[in-house]
């Protein structure tokens, strides 16, 4: 009998401690699932390589924006250069694994961090290259922390350059400003492939950097020499979207000419900014709001109105 009462009292103990502790515990939980949901959010999307064409490759994940190499006879030649130390260094381990040559080359498609802070992660000498405006963007925060001078391009060129790589030629060209002033578009005849850096985006605007003295009309430019260009090139490669043909491309170009004649025309029917962007359904950002860049239809909006 004593041992039942002893039971009975040691199960009630148990039940208030558990009835005391139970909503520490949930709330526990709730903030330990948090946490890891948070951490799957912010990590980056596993690194894969995966052959489009001939020996070029395709670099999806880790931070940044894609990535491309090109498999040379001797050596690897890089396109662009993820955002991280990190994410550079596992790109180079993972490329040894389909081709084990050393890193002869890097060629930088446009200026922008998602692209170019990679570089800090580059533990040997290897031969840098970019249009001439990509390297006097990159200056600014070079000269701000000089420990970054090493991800400078070491080679520049300007408006063409023609390049033989082990076997392969390339034609880099630069079609004046578009996304940036400097960017590079790396046409591959042989096997008619373009990478084309940031000129690209489905599914959302494009962006246009003016603070990098980039145009709308200009990026209407550059697709179109991109379509123009011959031998035709029939994949279209980019660092924000996955591969895509003329069709898409073409498609693209056309969107963006309707959007500019949507917008003339309200400016000539004396509408102001405000109301051609409420039109579209840009939102206006509350008082006080953080300054940010200004959206595609206010840039077009801009430059028309420049040209009057």
């Amino acid at each position: 009998m004593k041992n039942a009462i002893f039971y009975q009292l040691k199960l009630s103990t148990w039940t208030k401690y558990i009835c005391l502790f139970a909503p520490l515990i949930f709330i526990a939980g709730l903030i330990l699932a948090a946490t890891l949901f948070a951490q799957q959010q912010t990590s980056p999307p596993p690194l894969t390589i995966e052959r489009v064409r001939d020996n070029i490759y395709l670099i999806r994940g880790g931070s940044g924006a894609n990535c491309y190499f090109i498999a040379g006879q001797k050596s690897n030649l890089l396109v662009d250069a993820k955002m991280t130390p990190d994410s550079f260094q596992e790109m180079l381990a993972e490329i040894q694994k389909i081709s084990a040559k050393p890193l002869g080359l890097i060629i930088l498609t446009h200026s922008d961090g998602d692209h170019v802070n990679g570089l800090r992660g580059l533990s040997q000498k290897v031969r840098l290259l970019a249009h001439r405006k990509t390297y006097e963007e990159m200056l600014p925060a070079v000269e701000q922390t000089p420990e970054l001078k090493d991800i400078l391009p070491s080679e520049t060129y300007e408006d063409i350059l023609v390049l033989e790589f082990e076997g392969t030629r390339l034609e880099l060209k630069n079609f004046g400003p578009a996304h940036t002033s400097g960017d590079t578009i790396i046409f591959i005849p042989v096997s008619q492939v373009a990478i084309t850096g940031d000129l690209m985006f489905y599914g959302r605007d494009p962006l246009i950097h003016k603070h990098k003295n980039g145009t709308f009309f200009g990026y209407l430019k550059t697709l179109q020499a991109m379509l123009d260009y011959r031998p035709e090139i029939e994949i279209f490669l980019s660092g924000h979207a996955e591969p895509v043909g003329r069709q898409e491309v073409a498609g693209l170009l056309d969107s963006l000419k309707e959007k500019e004649a949507r917008v003339r025309q309200m400016i000539e029917q004396g509408r102001t900014l405000d109301e051609i962007k409420s039109a579209f359904g840009v939102p206006t950002p509350p008082p006080g709001s953080p300054v940010r860049r200004p959206p595609l239809v206010e840039i077009i909006y801009q430059e028309i109105t420049e040209k009057k």
